[in-house]
């Protein structure tokens, strides 16, 4: 498997595979970072994408390839900051026209919900734990697929995780007892 610099001289020198590969590489990271700076699925991976073409386009001028995962972690942090900025109300036109698109006002509505209290929940806990969270869940629950992306420990993931639960499940519980 190529490495990271590898990859990078190679996207340089014109081989397209090769940022292709990148992507492979770090798309979930990379939404899952996403999704916990706005708490939005489908704008997570919206910014991904901006994410990837922002890397494509910026690549000749990250002067340290090995750390990639690292400029691209930033990337989609500032991209994420900025849609939080932006986000604003939607027209009552564009409102319209993306409801002909959903399935359902009820199953919108459960599903917006869903996410709603979800986010809710997440938003409450610390990234440094929020991070792992999303990430060990996006990663088919693989500890040392978290501990790789984030380049912490397996020990440093598992604590983070067990924290993160425990304080999940407080959040929720206290939506709960203000909800009832």
């Amino acid at each position: 498997m190529a490495t990271d610099a590898e990859l990078v001289q190679a996207c340089k020198g014109g081989d397209p595979s090769a940022f292709g590969q990148i992507v492979d590489r770090y798309q979930s990271l990379v939404c899952a970072i996403a999704y916990c700076g706005t708490g939005d699925l489908a704008l997570s991976q919206d910014l991904a994408q901006e994410t990837f073409l922002a890397a494509w386009k910026g690549l000749g001028g990250l002067r340290e390839p090995g750390k990639l995962k690292a400029w691209l972690a930033g990337i989609v942090r500032h991209l994420a900051v900025s849609a939080r900025r932006r986000r604003q109300p939607v027209g009552l036109e564009a409102a319209a026209d993306a409801a002909s698109k959903l399935p359902s006002p009820l199953e919108e509505v459960i599903s917006r919900e869903q996410q709603a209290v979800l986010w809710r929940s997440l938003e409450a806990i610390p990234e440094t734990y929020r991070e792992p969270l999303v990430l060990f869940y996006r990663e088919s629950r693989s500890v040392a697929r978290v501990a790789e992306a984030l380049e912490l420990s397996e020990d440093a993931v598992k604590q983070r995780l067990s924290r993160g639960r425990q304080m999940l499940k407080e959040q929720v519980a206290a939506f709960v007892e203000s909800a009832l």
